[in-house]
């Protein structure tokens, strides 16, 4: 009896052993088919990973270095070559003259006149007051309060529109205000910072050979909702200063009228570097409009009628 339990316990035993080994052996069939799956799989994300780090690597050196820089960041550099926003912003009022002379084509002067801008800039407006200086003339200021504009000759008063016109400080658009030139004078004094205003869309425009030199352009245009003037600049590609300036605005009549500025003469004043001479040319060479900046003051006090017209002087105050 005793046999036959063993004989009968036997086979069981061989049995289970059996499938032990069946079972070691399938797993490791199993592993020989997995492990290089595994193997494979480590190795793609090797290969993806490597291949992500150099595409990222690329795509930086490539914006980094070779990648043309976008309107707006060259207005960006634009803005920290003359100075930075934080220099101009915390620059709240001043003084500056402006002296312009024209030339006929023989090089013969014209006309010289010599501006002293008096400015505040308050609650993201600017306000002006202007003396006009015109050789051989009586000297004219030119300003504005809450009544509106006002101007003085011989300490008279005079008419604005009428004074300011004839000083030839205003365009021919029907929507013109005696301040039109003083203005746009003080605009353009304000480039590149005015610039970053909102509304502005500036293009990279490429580049261009002038005088035998390379010079980045940008093109400046504005949303439509904010104007229609255009302007052109030439930046020196190492300082990144405004070279030259273009500007191309319409008249009611739907005229274009092109300028074009050569600026030089940079310097520092109170933080910002300032072109203190603009050139415009004839067609043979010889400068026809000369313009230059000079008695930079932004720490000066504003005259005592630079809000307020006077009030100790005869004539008509009406505001005009």
């Amino acid at each position: 009896m005793e046999d036959k339990v063993q004989n009968r316990e036997q086979p069981q035993v061989e049995l289970q052993g059996k499938k032990g080994r069946a079972r070691f052996l399938s797993y490791l069939n199993l592993k020989d088919v997995f492990d290089p799956i595994v193997i494979n799989r480590i190795q793609i994300v090797k290969m993806v990973t490597i291949f992500l780090l150099v595409t990222v690597g690329g795509v930086s050196l490539w914006n980094k270095y070779f990648k043309a820089p976008t309107g707006t960041q060259l207005v960006d550099k634009m803005v920290a070559a003359a100075g930075n926003m934080e220099t101009w912003n915390n620059i709240g009022h001043g003084k500056f003259t402006r002296t312009q002379r024209l030339y006929a084509q023989t090089g013969e002067k014209l006309s010289e006149k010599v501006e002293n801008f008096y400015f505040e800039k308050k609650n993201g407006q600017i306000e002006l007051l202007l003396e006009a200086n015109r050789l051989g003339k009586t000297p004219i200021t030119i300003g504005k309060d809450s009544e509106g504009f006002w101007a003085t000759k011989d300490g008279i008063f005079v008419d604005a529109r009428k004074t300011a016109k004839d000083l030839g400080m205003m365009c021919d658009s029907k929507w013109c205000q005696p301040n039109c030139d003083m203005t746009m004078a003080f605009y353009r004094f304000s480039m590149p910072f005015k610039l970053k205003d909102n509304g502005v869309v500036a293009e990279n425009g490429g580049k261009i050979q002038l005088l035998d030199k390379t010079y980045q352009v940008v093109n400046i245009g504005y949303r439509p909702e904010v104007g229609k003037d255009k302007w052109v600049f030439y930046i020196d590609e190492k300082t990144h200063l405004i070279a030259k300036m273009e500007y191309i605005h319409k008249t009611d009549k739907g005229d274009a009228l092109p300028e074009e500025f050569f600026w030089s003469d940079y310097k520092q004043v109170g933080g910002l570097s300032i072109s203190q001479k603009w050139i415009r040319y004839w067609s043979n060479g010889k400068p026809l409009e000369e313009t230059t900046f000079s008695d930079f003051d932004f720490n000066t006090n504003l005259p005592k009628d630079f809000h307020a017209r006077p009030t100790d002087l005869i004539g008509s105050a009406t505001p005009k």
